[in-house]
């Protein structure tokens, strides 16, 4: 539960990318995770930090509009939370969903000041742009308020969630970058060398459009252009020029740049001659395969053709755990303590709890929303680990950037 919640709210982050009210420090973003404070009672602790009502709320309606929407698609409508014998079990998850995103933002904050980390200047002004294209692409300031304040949340708890996001980043900077705790950024790129490899090819099929083996002329024409591409290749002339001339592999257009794979990814024949040539180097000879004959030449790999998902894979082989799967163990750390008001919530008064408050501040905000509003940015002290009572951050000093939710597995 715990590391599908944590993808899907990293997934909101990225999807929506969107940082509202940032304010300008000497021409830098201030971007920081600033705690809410709130006259609204204490529904739960993380760490020892207070969750509000106020704050809880949000994370209720946000996670029951998901949830909504998610359930659309199988069917159900907004009936369902009328339903006590269908809507009960939704309710429950619903909750739970709520007490991990409160621990998730948490969780990063506090490792992000364990660590000592603090964004650079290109992460924040990264985040500034994808504010400002954000809220273009949603229609505009107003609008994009009001998507916030359909779920409550407040400009400083939407800004906690980017600034979780941008955290998020440093932390896997610090676990697997230059100097990297868990794994360097080296040593991913000798892994990455060592399983993938990377080549171009000409294909001249040896099928024809139905998939049925060519025979007799047909056949032997396709050879005799094989051939003829080959001789060319071995005279030294452009690769890519030959490709355009003669290649019937129309992914080629799709990766010009070559295809990246490992073992079991491509027909042995073609992954066999690839590894048989060094970076640079082109085949000798006309390798078949079920496709046809194929000319490969093998490019060098560089970091650029690392993908996310090839990254994760790579990291896991050298460490046991994905990233994914380290930011799960901590928000599976984190000590959540529940408050007798929580307990007081149920099943029946839940709708009633996620209603829109009857007050609110002039720019929307609810409860006592008391982020500091000065410019100058420090770091921020980490929340007590291990939940000691009144351990929050200081609302002075920076925090965690707030990750976007992640889609559900």
């Amino acid at each position: 539960m715990i590391k599908t919640f944590g993808k899907r709210i990293l997934a909101m982050a990225v999807a929506t990318a969107v940082v509202a009210g940032i304010t300008m420090t000497y021409g830098i973003p201030n971007i920081k995770y600033k705690p809410i404070r709130s006259s609204e009672p204490v529904m739960l602790t993380v760490n020892g930090d207070e969750v509000h009502a106020d704050e809880f709320r949000a994370y209720l309606k946000y996670n029951k509009m998901y949830m909504e929407n998610m359930l659309g698609y199988y069917g159900y409508d907004d009936s369902i939370w009328s339903d006590p014998q269908m809507g009960a079990p939704f309710v429950a998850q619903l909750f739970d969903m709520a007490d991990q995103q409160a621990a998730y933002m948490r969780s990063i904050t506090g490792e992000f000041n364990r660590l000592h980390l603090k964004l650079t200047r290109e992460e924040k002004e990264k985040a500034a742009a994808d504010k400002k294209m954000q809220i273009a692409q949603m229609g505009g300031q107003q609008m994009f308020d009001d998507w916030l304040a359909s779920f409550d949340y407040t400009a400083q708890l939407y800004d906690n969630t980017v600034a979780t996001a941008a955290y998020l980043g440093a932390i896997e900077k610090a676990y697997y970058g230059k100097n990297g705790t868990k794994a360097t950024e080296q040593a991913i790129m000798d892994a990455f060398n060592e399983n993938y490899l990377c080549a171009k090819h000409i294909l001249v099929q040896a099928v024809d459009g139905l998939g049925e083996p060519l025979t007799g002329d047909a056949l032997a024409a396709a050879e005799s252009k094989a051939n003829e591409a080959l001789e060319k290749v071995k005279a030294g002339e452009d690769f890519d020029a030959l490709i355009k001339q003669y290649n019937e592999d129309p992914g080629m257009e799709m990766y010009p740049e070559g295809y990246i794979f490992t073992d079991g990814e491509m027909v042995e024949e073609f992954y066999n001659e690839a590894k048989s040539l060094e970076p640079g180097a082109t085949s000798t000879k006309l390798v078949k395969s079920t496709f046809g004959w194929h000319i490969l030449k093998r490019e060098p790999l560089n970091a650029e053709q690392l993908s996310p998902d090839m990254r994760q894979q790579l990291i896991q082989q050298i460490t046991g755990k994905t990233f994914d799967d380290e930011v799960t163990a901590l928000v599976e750390a984190a000590e959540i303590k529940h408050t007798d008001a929580y307990g007081e919530v149920s099943y029946e008064n839940l709708m009633k709890i996620i209603a829109p408050k009857a007050e609110t501040t002039d720019n929307g905000a609810q409860g006592k929303d008391t982020s500091d509003s000065e410019e100058v940015e420090s770091e921020s002290a980490p929340a007590d680990q291990n939940g000691g009572e009144g351990a929050s951050s200081d609302p002075e000093k920076e925090g965690t950037e707030a990750p976007a939710q992640q889609s559900a597995e």
